[in-house]
């Protein structure tokens, strides 16, 4: 045999003994893959019964199957999906909501960075099987913590409307225990200055008059009541009987005393302010509420 016939053949078979090594190596990965394959599906049989362990399980048996598999479709468009993940990266950057901030943006670092640290994996396979794997787990925690989050958010809604219901009853039942009929209704708001004022309304809602604050020559405040045409029809002044308690002195138009009421407490020991006429004689008694969203009122009650 001539010596460029060898040097010829040489070349060849190193090639062959190359491609023979690389197949053997090959099934010998798909023999372990799917040695590995069965013994999950074996644990997973076993412990059906158990949630917890199967979803453990289920993430490690996907990327098990992709190993034994070993085919260069299902791998590839396994590393195609960091593409995905840097847009997504990108578009959760440029957004400036709390969803953003506090899910997206570490949902999709966690997932650029399990890209990273798995890149030293030589085998594409391999690296493909533990990057899905891994992948399943950080989207199931991701998961998990939209779902507690929506369960609180949920919970503090149910709360706040529960809490506005039993207030709501509760108010019921302490107006069932008073004595009277409602006669009309004090709401505090301002006008368009900024000056405190008051606004009365009727049983039915209907507003009968307005209250503001003003001052006589000598400078004593007094509450002056008028009705819806600007007329006025009572005044109020502050006071105190012989004994120092307070009391407020309530006037006609004309300056006539028509009453006075003294503040109080019921049975219960909530206040309350009681109402008389000029003969002393009790005619009504009012109390400090809020409504529904929360806004002050004094409910006048009718003896």
């Amino acid at each position: 045999m001539s010596p460029t016939g060898s040097s010829a053949a040489s070349p060849q078979a190193s090639s062959d003994r190359r491609s023979i090594e690389a197949e053997r190596k090959e099934w010998i990965c798909r023999g372990a893959a799917g040695f590995v394959v069965a013994l999950l599906l074996w644990s997973f049989y076993r412990n059906q019964n158990d949630g917890v362990a199967l979803l453990f399980l289920a993430p490690l048996i996907v990327g098990a199957v992709i190993v034994a598999l070993r085919l260069p479709v299902v791998s590839n468009a396994v590393s195609s999906i960091e593409n995905r993940l840097r847009a997504g990266a990108t578009k959760a950057s440029a957004r400036q909501g709390k969803f953003a901030r506090f899910f997206q943006r570490p949902f999709y670092r966690s997932c650029l960075a399990l890209w990273r640290w798995t890149n030293p994996i030589s085998d594409v396979h391999l690296r493909a099987g533990v990057r899905v794997t891994a992948l399943i787990f950080v989207c199931a925690i991701a998961i998990a913590l939209l779902a507690v989050a929506a369960y609180l958010i949920v919970a503090i809604v149910a709360f706040i409307i529960a809490l506005v219901i039993i207030g709501w009853i509760l108010s019921l039942l302490l107006g069932s225990n008073r004595s009277g009929t409602v006669s009309s209704v004090t709401r505090y708001t301002s006008d368009w200055f900024g000056q405190p004022k008051q606004e009365h309304f009727d049983n039915a809602g209907h507003k009968i008059g307005e209250s503001r604050v003003e001052t006589n020559l000598l400078g004593q405040t007094k509450l002056v009541t008028k009705d819806t045409d600007g007329n006025v029809v009572a005044e109020s002044e502050r006071d105190a009987d012989w004994l120092g308690n307070p009391k407020t002195v309530h006037k006609d138009a004309e300056g006539n005393v028509t009453g006075e009421s003294r503040p109080d407490t019921d049975w219960l020991g909530e206040p309350k302010t009681v109402y008389t006429d000029a003969d002393g004689n009790v005619t009504g008694e009012s109390r400090e509420e809020t409504d529904l969203l929360g806004r002050r009122k004094t409910v006048h009650y009718e003896k």
